[in-house]
């Protein structure tokens, strides 16, 4: 493994937590207050899909991953924030998965790095947000599931490879491999 791709791992991680903050402190416990807010976005999902108990890892299916240069499955984990999250590593980058449960999509608007609107993923409104300035080319989608709760992808990619589209379309294309799960279950 070499130290580009150990570091896009952990930059993968700290992208996670970055992107949700805290919005109370208390000890004990490392998950945000729980905040339910309503966006305009929110009013044009055709459906909600909680993330409440899912595992991340599983919204890949196998089959996908020849699709983003992947021979084995993601590593379960937690963000700091207590957030499920799964990041699976290729020979071209890295991509990962948070379940964040606990705030909505429009409390990351204005936040981290430049955050737009974006072509929808299974008629679902989704986000992307490109972080400024960092050695690999890293991008986000966040797709607004349900009220409170959205779906946090990541993309990666060590510089321009044969076949691996921009980071940001890498983003979408797998958000909307994670999206065909979702919305089939």
């Amino acid at each position: 493994m070499t130290i580009t791709r150990i570091a896009a791992g952990l930059l993968a991680l700290l992208l996670s937590g970055s992107l949700a903050a805290c919005t109370s402190t208390s000890t004990g416990d490392p998950r945000p207050a729980h905040t339910s807010t309503t966006t305009s976005a929110e009013t044009s999902r055709p459906r909600e899909i909680k993330l409440d108990g899912l595992d991340p890892c599983a919204l890949l299916p196998e089959a996908d991953y020849a699709d983003y240069a992947l021979d084995k499955p993601g590593k379960p984990g937690t963000t700091k924030r207590g957030e499920p999250e799964c990041v699976w590593n290729g020979d071209a980058g890295f991509l990962g998965t948070v379940l964040v449960t606990y705030e909505g999509v429009n409390a990351q608007l204005g936040k981290l790095g430049k955050v737009q609107l974006t072509d929808p993923i299974n008629d679902f409104p989704a986000y992307t947000v490109v972080l400024p300035d960092t050695d690999v080319s890293i991008c986000a989608v966040l797709v607004d599931v349900a009220d409170g709760q959205y779906l946090d992808v990541q993309a990666g990619v060590f510089g321009d490879r044969p076949g691996i589209p921009p980071a940001c379309e890498y983003a979408h294309q797998f958000a909307t491999s994670v999206m065909s799960t979702l919305v089939a279950s």
